[in-house]
């Protein structure tokens, strides 16, 4: 849907992008960025067409949709990776718990 020259799809799409941009190069080589950037586009997708509630566990969802990396990455960058898709799905639905609790 575009508004005011606002695509939320394409900004989904950047976002996937920059959440994986710490370990793109690693992921390219083995032929899994686009698979890891299509589910993350898919969760906030999901998350743009539903509401979260205040216990949901972003950092449980995060792990479960790199969970396919993980063998491609040591701990550290798939810490890193969790760690800002994590944020980025709380931040992502802020606004939407700020609605429903008003």
């Amino acid at each position: 849907m575009v508004s005011g020259g606002f695509d939320m799809k394409s900004e989904i799409a950047k976002l996937s992008g920059r959440i994986l941009e710490p370990v793109a190069a690693k992921l390219a080589m083995q032929e899994q960025l686009e698979d890891a950037a299509s589910r993350i586009r898919h969760a906030f997708e999901e998350l743009n067409a539903k509401r979260t509630t205040a216990d949901t566990d972003f950092a449980n969802v995060a792990a479960a949709i790199l969970e396919p990396i993980g063998p491609a990455l040591n701990e550290a960058e798939f810490a890193r990776v969790a760690d800002r898709l994590s944020g980025a799905m709380a931040g992502f639905c802020q606004n939407d718990r700020e609605k429903s609790a008003a």
